[in-house]
């Protein structure tokens, strides 16, 4: 009598046909295909004016009540019961270091006659203001204001900046000329910084021609990669329309949150996509029509997608305890995107695969009986490299991240008006004249609001706080005296933070019904709640992460594993894109939440390879122990890991294209995050991990219990 084989040379029975749902495939194929194709066309309007939506104003970031919320709410709900719009504002400053000639006196009033000229030209523009001389007589500056509908910020700023650029270029520069003009203000800022419709846009067909790119190499078919792709694009409608509803439930939806969209639900669908064709092309040969391949392969896959996308959804829920309004709002975006990548990859691409058939692979399409090969050979030799000397290849990758860690002890955070703007745009350059010329706090006043009754208390009590340099009474907003008080120190810096906190708390015993707002207090109270965001997420998120692994994997050790690797692999990431910024790129400094962004992100997503890896190596490791589960889960899912990061890496590192500082350095440290996640921490240093511990590292079971069997990634021929 024959004996079967055992050990890791075991193949595994193929399942039989599932008839049913190969009918119910063949039947729903074109039904499933319409009604797609129809919802993109009736979501599109909704997802390509998103950025119309979205609300990027620094107050925004913060909870509904926050002092600085507050005074911005009262103060714009005081100006539209006057009819007066929001408006923005634009500082022209001339500098010379030498002192101001006669020439340039005249050149700044060639200059501030232009600007009156276009008045009647640009739209939403006012007159400007007289110019204002600094103390030295080196510099001068005089402002105008454009108006700012919420739905057209950047278009109305960027078109008057413009404008205004171009006439005072026009007026101050002559030959041989040491006369520095430039505009600066929140009008410049906004345009320097702004992510528009046509942004977005470059962002998505930029991000999509880096996947047909990967996904050309990976599967080296000539038409193939064309329905992965078909599947994101309707995932990315669906996504946007999702966020464009949410915005308009109320959820505070950021252009950062907007933009990360895009490349979240590109990168997640092409990880779903690159799992369910490498199986449905596995059971193409075991299969004599593709109705029953897809059904056995979505029956394989659907269960490991729906965990996959589960737990990057609830690390994404998780954000709904978040103060900070725009990572409140990001949660439900990102499960949003989440879900929307799972649904197209799982109906849509399912559909338009079987429409085509076999033909799908031309030109050689597999056939029944047809041998594959399921092991990479790159990352077979690598198993059985580590799995000689786990216990020093473990040490030698913690020693590695560990010292890309150290870069974080200079972290510098930036959180000044003009930190959104990347490189030294005019916008910039203008700040700086400004603080070099005049008095640190000139520009950038607190806006103090008391009740009529406390007006007397509130005013005595700033001006005796200290780092106040003058407290002035202004026109009252709505039922509230109002007084600018401006700062000695610089609004942004460090002392001002223990300025502000000091005035609060001397308010508050003088003055209880006062509030305190305006730039410098949006930025204290953003730095304040991204402190408590992070000390209630980062554990949060890591303890939910923790208990779906052990409930998947029924183990704690390994659970406990992969989520410290998780929390190094994200220091290491982030302290080599701190390197990165600061003497790569040039950026000054991080504002207080991208940190949080960052994590979120990168954990969330560095989950989808724990659960592929761990979970292949678990199913392996109940046949042939863990030292061949852990060389065989590792040959056959390096592969597919290592194309899918380089597929997600791709997506998140085209966020650096945009204009805007925190969203470029969420994408490059999301991307260098993947990369050293796919190519180190999760097929290196976390097999090497569980070969040191053992069999111990499945506790508190004694022996893998059967998991549902994940799909098998195979090469590409």
């Amino acid at each position: 009598m024959s004996v079967p084989p055992t050990g890791p040379s075991r193949r595994r029975r193929r399942p039989r046909p599932d008839d049913k749902l190969g009918r119910m495939l063949r039947w729903l194929r074109w039904p499933v295909v319409i009604v797609w194709l129809f919802a993109i066309v009736a979501l599109n309007p909704l997802a390509s004016s998103l950025s119309n939506v979205t609300n990027s104003s620094a107050s925004a970031y913060l909870q509904s009540t926050a002092d600085s919320t507050r005074v911005v709410e009262l103060e714009q709900a005081a100006q539209h019961q006057r009819g007066q719009p929001d408006v923005d504002q634009m500082i022209v400053v001339f500098a010379r270091q030498s002192g101001l000639t006669a020439a340039d006196k005249a050149a700044v009033a060639s200059a501030h006659a232009a600007v009156a000229r276009l008045v009647s030209t640009v739209r939403g523009l006012s007159l400007p203001g007289k110019p204002v001389p600094s103390a030295d007589r080196t510099a001068v500056f005089f402002t105008a204001t454009v108006t700012t509908p919420a739905s057209s910020e950047y278009a109305y700023d960027s078109a008057a900046v413009r404008s205004i650029r171009r006439a005072v270029s026009a007026a101050a520069s002559r030959p041989h000329d040491g006369l520095q003009a430039e505009v600066t203000g929140s009008a410049a800022i906004t345009a320097d910084s702004g992510v528009t419709n046509k942004t977005l846009t470059d962002l998505r067909l930029t991000a999509i021609a880096i996947i047909v790119v990967i996904l050309l190499l990976v599967y080296r078919r000539p038409v193939l990669w064309l329905f992965p792709l078909f599947g994101a694009i309707g995932a990315i409608v669906v996504a946007e329309a999702g966020a464009h509803g949410l915005a308009n439930a109320g959820l505070t939806v950021s252009s950062l949150a907007a933009s990360i969209l895009i490349v979240l639900v590109l990168g997640a669908a092409s990880d779903y996509a690159l799992l369910l064709v490498h199986r449905y092309r596995d059971e193409l040969r075991h299969h004599a029509t593709a109705e029953d391949a897809m059904a056995v392969a979505l029956r394989r896959t659907f269960p490991t997608l729906i965990a996959s996308a589960g737990t990057v959804t609830c690390a994404m829920l998780c954000l709904l305890a978040a103060q900070s309004a725009s990572l409140h709002g990001l949660g439900p975006v990102g499960a949003v995107a989440i879900v929307a990548a799972l649904l197209a990859q799982t109906t849509f691409l399912p559909a338009l695969l079987l429409v085509f058939g076999r033909a799908a692979f031309w030109p050689r399409p597999p056939r029944p009986g047809q041998a594959g090969r399921e092991e990479s050979r790159i990352w077979s030799g690598i198993g059985t490299r580590v799995a000689r000397r786990p216990v020093p290849v473990a040490l030698a990758a913690v020693l590695l991240l560990g010292a890309a860690c150290t870069s974080l002890i200079a972290l510098h955070t930036n959180n000044t008006p003009e930190s959104p703007v990347k490189g030294h745009p005019g916008s910039v350059i203008g700040q700086e004249l400004l603080a070099a010329h005049y008095p640190p706090g000139m520009f950038d006043p607190l806006d103090l609001l008391t009740p009529p009754s406390e007006a007397v208390s509130a005013a005595t009590a700033a001006r005796a706080a200290p780092g106040v340099a003058s407290v002035t009474a202004v026109p009252p907003v709505g039922a509230y005296s109002r007084y600018s008080v401006t700062l000695s120190a610089d609004p942004y810096g460090s002392r001002a933070a223990t300025v502000i906190g000091g005035l609060r708390d001397r308010l508050d015993a003088a003055a209880p019904g006062s509030l305190v707002g305006g730039g410098p207090a949006i930025q204290y109270d953003t730095t304040q709640e991204a402190r408590h965001d992070a000390a209630l997420l980062i554990p949060l998120i890591l303890v939910v992460i923790f208990v779906i692994i052990a409930l998947l994997l029924q183990a704690v050790v390994a659970a406990l594993v992969l989520v410290a690797t998780t929390a190094l692999s994200f220091a290491a990431s982030f302290g080599l894109s701190n390197l990165l910024w600061h003497y790569g790129l040039g950026y000054p400094g991080i504002e207080s939440q991208i940190p949080l962004y960052i994590f979120v992100f990168l954990v969330a997503l560095g989950v989808d390879y724990n659960i592929f890896l761990s979970a292949r190596i678990k199913e392996e490791s109940r046949q042939s122990g863990l030292r061949q589960g852990t060389l065989r889960g590792l040959a056959v899912t390096g592969g597919v890991i290592t194309a899918a990061g380089i597929v997600l890496a791709g997506t998140f590192g085209d966020l650096a294209r945009l204009p805007n500082a925190p969203v470029a350095e969420v994408g490059i440290a999301v991307a260098l995050g993947v990369l050293l996640d796919t190519l180190l921490v999760r097929t290196v240093l976390v097999p090497a991990a569980f070969l040191s511990i053992g069999e111990r590292v499945w506790w508190p079971a004694r022996k893998p219990r059967q998991l549902t069997e994940l799909p098998v990634p195979v090469s590409i021929d």
